[in-house]
């Protein structure tokens, strides 16, 4: 099963350009590390996000990401990184919970 995605702002630059239409296939199982998720977020204006998964369910969490008192990600939830060094990533948006991730650009 595929949904089509358009890519809204620069966050996954040069990978994904502003306004480029992709082909996202449906994801039944856990995301794997780097892989390109495509996730709904509580944004009425913007109610998906496609960015990149940085670490995942007992890896430990990236040094980059302050979570305070939390070493591991936890288990059902990912941490996510887009391509541009600007983007808005899990430091502005936390965890993404597992069941919020809808599909996956494969070789992106």
């Amino acid at each position: 099963m595929w949904i089509r995605v358009t890519v809204c702002g620069n966050s996954m630059a040069p990978t994904l350009l502003d306004g480029q239409q992709l082909l996202a296939r449906k994801l039944f199982r856990r995301p794997r590390r780097r892989e390109v998720i495509v996730f709904r977020v509580p944004d009425p204006d913007l109610p998906h996000r496609v960015k990149r998964v940085a670490a995942v369910a007992g890896d430990p969490v990236p040094e980059w990401l302050p979570l305070p008192g939390v070493e591991q990600v936890p288990d059902g939830f990912v941490v996510v990184v887009g391509d541009n060094p600007r983007s808005q990533d899990s430091r502005q948006l936390g965890l993404v919970a597992c069941k919020d991730i809808v599909a996956s650009l494969r070789g992106a």
